[in-house]
């Protein structure tokens, strides 16, 4: 489990259960759960005060919508302004990352953003959900959400009532000219360089120093000169380089964390894409193949992006055994899931899962003709990444 996926955990939490308690013990809450692990739930759209998508069942898709209240312009200003006294909160907002602490209501001074469970409500245009209340589609929907919660929590801001860029815009607006604080580091370590220049910006203007230049004598500055970061945490950015190339020397890194990996790093980069002609030539790598590669990256960090690449190679015993976990799972619908070189691949579906270096399994959709493109949800479990491939086939449509 990643870094981001445990920090929006008690998200995906906290609505799970208020989920649960929406569904006042349905027997479509266990039914909803099962459709949605076999890929029934295509494509999520979100709106204010409502979460809809399409749930294939049966040989019938209907249009499944959870309905919740939006927050009111006060509760939003309370919330950002809990977001804006956090320094880590504001390092993510400002880095395009939502922050872990918007789930904790007790931070947000009472405000969740996950809604009580007696404000949800249900619709779906077959039977019973045309007469508002839950169904298998619905209920579907709902543990689908959940998933989404792990990885893309503004799922749930915009059924709320606001984007994660405007709620950015607006912790930038509290904290600008207003000294952020120290920067931490994230949970493993790790400075982001995304978020320290960030926060830099929002640093108040330093007055030049009086310099005599009369006299010839050392001058010390704490910190340097605006845009630049702080002395300190400059500091901590290297004392953070370092112990990563004390683990490179060592040759004790777990991962493809090679040079390939840290090109892939810079191109899945808010800016990176204007870097590809570069990365193409130093590479040799088609742009095609670098943007996929990109995707994968985005996906599974190093090892998503080198199982774009290539299958790291599996015995037959493997995936003969994986394959025959997806079959006993039902993860497959009626096509043959065969193994394909180091991959297995359900031609009929469209979908693919391959080994990556890591040990993990990652799920993969037809693109166009033989072009395979990388899909969220990689798992130790075969069976799992499968089901996740499928549900990202049944959310893209085959391009021609």
């Amino acid at each position: 489990m990643t870094g981001t996926t445990r920090s929006l955990a008690p998200l995906a939490g906290a609505w799970k259960q208020a989920f649960h308690l929406a569904t006042d013990g349905s027997g479509s809450y266990g039914k909803g759960l099962n459709l949605a692990r076999n890929g029934a739930v295509a494509q999520i759209h979100t709106q204010p005060g409502r979460i809809n998508a399409p749930v294939a069942a049966k040989k019938a898709t209907h249009q499944a919508a959870i309905h919740l209240p939006e927050l009111t312009a006060a509760q939003w200003d309370t919330l950002a302004a809990r977001l804006a006294g956090d320094p880590q909160a504001v390092a993510d907002l400002v880095a395009n990352r939502i922050p872990a602490t918007i789930a904790d209501s007790g931070h947000a001074g009472g405000i969740s953003i996950v809604p009580p469970a007696d404000s949800i409500t249900f619709s779906c245009s077959c039977p019973t959900g045309r007469s508002h209340r839950v169904c298998d589609h619905s209920a579907a929907l709902g543990h689908a959400v959940a998933e989404r919660l792990t990885t893309t929590p503004s799922t749930l801001l915009g059924a709320r009532g606001m984007t994660a860029r405007a709620l950015a815009a607006h912790v930038r607006d509290l904290v600008d000219g207003a000294d952020p604080g120290p920067l931490p580091a994230d949970t493993n370590g790790t400075v982001r360089a995304a978020q320290l220049y960030s926060l830099a910006a929002h640093r108040p203007p330093q007055a030049p120093p009086d310099l005599d230049l009369d006299t010839v004598s050392p001058l010390t500055y704490s910190d340097p000169p605006l845009p630049g970061p702080r002395a300190q945490d400059m500091n901590r950015m290297t004392a953070d380089a370092a112990v990563r190339a004390q683990t490179l020397l060592a040759d004790t890194v777990t991962g493809p964390h090679d040079e390939l990996a840290d090109i892939l790093r810079i191109l899945a980069s808010p800016d990176g894409a204007d870097r590809l002609p570069a990365a193409q030539h130093a590479t040799g790598i088609p742009e095609a193949t670098l943007r996929a590669m990109m995707i994968g990256y985005r996906h599974g960090g190093p090892a998503g992006a080198h199982a774009t690449l290539a299958a790291t190679p599996a015995t037959t015993d493997d995936l003969e055994r994986a394959r025959q976990t997806i079959h006993t799972s039902r993860a497959v619908g009626l096509g043959t899931v065969d193994i394909d070189g180091n991959a297995l691949t359900d031609t009929t579906a469209g979908v693919q899962i391959r080994p990556g270096p890591d040990g993990r399994w990652y799920p993969f959709t037809l693109w166009r003709a033989d072009e395979w493109r990388p899909a969220p949800g990689a798992c130790d479990d075969p069976a799992e990444a499968f089901r996740a491939a499928r549900r990202a086939r049944a959310a893209r449509p085959l391009r021609r």
